[in-house]
This record gives C-alpha cells, sequence and structure tokens, in this order.
C-alpha cells in the first residue's frame, strides 16, 4: 500500500481529480490523503465519495486543531505563505494520526504517467526521498532559491524520516515567506532542504534521474518523445511531471511559464502539455468552470489582459490540436483582432 498527500482549494479542484486519476493507473494500491483548503473540496469528495474510493478528506479545521503552532502562523503571514508552513506539518500529522509505515507528499500539479513502484521501493534501503529542481543550465541562478522542489518528497515513519519532520516544521513554524532572505538564506519552505543531504546522509535518496520531477525548469536537459500514448525521456517512460505554472487563461488559451525557464519548446512537449489540458478541461467542465485561478499569480481582468500578460502561449482547436505562439512577437493586428474578440 502506498501512502500519499496533498492538499489545494477550489481552484485546483481539477488538478486534484486529475492527479488522483493518474494515481489510479500509477499504483496497484494506494490511499492519497487529501487537505481540503475549502469548504467547496471537502463537499465534493464528501459528495463523490464513490468515484474516489482511495481518496481519506483532512478538514483544515481538523490538521489546525491538532497544531496550534500552524494555526498561529496565520496571523503573520499570507495565505501562500501559510499554505507553504503547511509542507512540514501535514505528513507529520498524517504519520501520526494514521500510524502509517510513511507518507508522500506532493503537489496537486503533478501527473503521473507511469507507474510508481520502483519509487517506492526505495523505501527499503532509504528513510527520505526528496526531487531536485535539476535546473537547466540557462537558469542554474535559480539555485539560490533551492537545490530541490517540494512537490514530492517521501518520508518513512522511523527515527530519521520523524527527525527530519520535526526539524523542518520548526523551521518553517519560525520562518516562511515567499521571498528569498539573502542574510539567513532562506526561501519559503524549500531552501531548508539544501541541508538534507549532508544532515541525513545515506538515508536520504534524491531523484535525481531523467524520469522523475520533471518540470519546466529542467526540460533542456531532456528529449522528450511520443510513443503511442505514452511519453518518454531521453528514451525511458517519464514516470511523473509537474505542470508547475500552467494557466488556462479562457476558452481555448493557456500559458505555459516557459519564458521564465527559458526552455526549447518541441512539439512533443507542446503534446504532453495538451493532454494534461484535455484531461483538466474536461472535469472543468463538469465542475462548471473553464478558468484558472491561483493564490501565486494574478489571473483577473480579460482574456486580452492575461495574454498581453504573457508571452509564450497555447492556442487550443478542439481537442488535438495545440498551437504555440509567442504572443508578443504576434503581428499587432492579429493581436487588436484577439483583444477585440475578447473583450
Amino acid at each position: 500500500m502506498q501512502h500519499l498527500a496533498t492538499f489545494f482549494d477550489k481552484n485546483y479542484l481539477s488538478r486534484g481529480i486529475v492527479l488522483y486519476q493518474s494515481l489510479s493507473q500509477a499504483c496497484s494500491v494506494f490511499k492519497l490523503y487529501v487537505l481540503c483548503l475549502d469548504e467547496t473540496v471537502l463537499h465534493y469528495f464528501e459528495e463523490h465519495e464513490a468515484i474516489f474510493p482511495h481518496v481519506v478528506t483532512i478538514g483544515m479545521e481538523e490538521l489546525e486543531r491538532d497544531d496550534q503552532d500552524l494555526l498561529a502562523c496565520k496571523k503573520n503571514r499570507g495565505k501562500i505563505e501559510y499554505y507553504f508552513t503547511i509542507s512540514p506539518c501535514l505528513p507529520l500529522y498524517l504519520l501520526n494520526r494514521f500510524q502509517l509505515p510513511h507518507i508522500c507528499t506532493l503537489d496537486a500539479d503533478i501527473l503521473f504517467l507511469s507507474p510508481l513502484d520502483s519509487v517506492f521501493d526505495n523505501l527499503t534501503q532509504y528513510s527520505i526521498i526528496i526531487t531536485p529542481h535539476k535546473f537547466s543550465k540557462q537558469i542554474l541562478s535559480s539555485e539560490k532559491y533551492g537545490k530541490f522542489n517540494v512537490s514530492f518528497q517521501i518520508f518513512k515513519n522511523d527515527e530519521i524520516g520523524l527527525k527530519c519532520l520535526h526539524h523542518w516544521r520548526k523551521q518553517c513554524i519560525e520562518w516562511c515567506y515567499d521571498q528569498y532572505d539573502e542574510k539567513n538564506d532562506r526561501f519559503a519552505d524549500q531552501k531548508y532542504l539544501d541541508s538534507w543531504p549532508q544532515s541525513y546522509g545515506e538515508k536520504l535518496l534524491v531523484l535525481d534521474d531523467d524520469v522523475c520531477g520533471l518540470a519546466a525548469w529542467n526540460l533542456n536537459n531532456y528529449v522528450i518523445a511520443r510513443n503511442q500514448n505514452q511519453f518518454l525521456s531521453n528514451g525511458r517512460p517519464i514516470i511523473f511531471y509537474h505542470f508547475h505554472n500552467f494557466k488556462i487563461l479562457g476558452k481555448n488559451w493557456a500559458a505555459n511559464g516557459f519564458d521564465k525557464y527559458k526552455v526549447v519548446p518541441s512539439d512533443n512537449i507542446h503534446y504532453l502539455y495538451l493532454h494534461y489540458w484535455n484531461l483538466l478541461e474536461s472535469h472543468n467542465q463538469k465542475i462548471g468552470t473553464n478558468l484558472d485561478f491561483s493564490e501565486r499569480t494574478n489571473l483577473s481582468g480579460n482574456l486580452g489582459n492575461k495574454l498581453n500578460n504573457e508571452r509564450f502561449v497555447y492556442f487550443k482547436l478542439f481537442s488535438k490540436n495545440i498551437f504555440y505562439f509567442d504572443f508578443l512577437k504576434m503581428p499587432e493586428l492579429i493581436r487588436k483582432i484577439i483583444y477585440k474578440l475578447n473583450g
């Protein structure tokens, strides 16, 4: 049995559903513990319990009642910073409450594309498993914000795993802000992980491979290919991809954040994003939304304004065709037409 956990609010509900469905294909037997950041998410899974038999819901009040230090942090940090602070608190709570042998915490915007069992098999040897950013050479300077990404990590319920989580929780309760603290070399919840390889040595595994933790910030390191319905990285099936900064801007339009990470695009990368977009859209229609909102990104205003604030964007024609644009280099006449058609 594989035990995993995530948290999200109503704005990421379709991502959470897609995550669950991909886990259903990637894991032999699993439980997904969902910390519901609002009542909408909690009620959705309660009302659709039969469709999600492997989901265990946790209400925010339940976690906060158990961890008063976490609750106190609401007074001195913003919402996204409070969410960052939850990162070590949730796995500790789950390990203690349910007496789990391990817990894997992951971001809701991850998609599993191949079986995950091989990653969990490493727990026979390791107590902690973490995911490096593996930044492409074009953006190596980003390492100052953290060598590791808090999007997928596994903690064993043993002395080392618990020691790590308790120390990380203490650090995040003390300071966990969405800014780089140069004096103390801190950033949010993730910079603290830089010291873990030295602290936990042979009991820690870094997923430094070609198939785990792929994201826009490391895409340039890999050759992405397709073999029928399977996506490959350097010739091997991708296990999981992190769709950080993918944003649905409106009907047929999305942004990908490639400008920020200096991604060198390819057709297969585009079709990987189209695959994820189609999955999200199928659930957004059922939920009754076709737009995205993020606590960290302002997506207010009409489509014209949103496109103008992006650079590299996707346009989707039906579900099979995707077109990639450098929006700022499009002819002014075309941009004006798009602005007019979309307010």
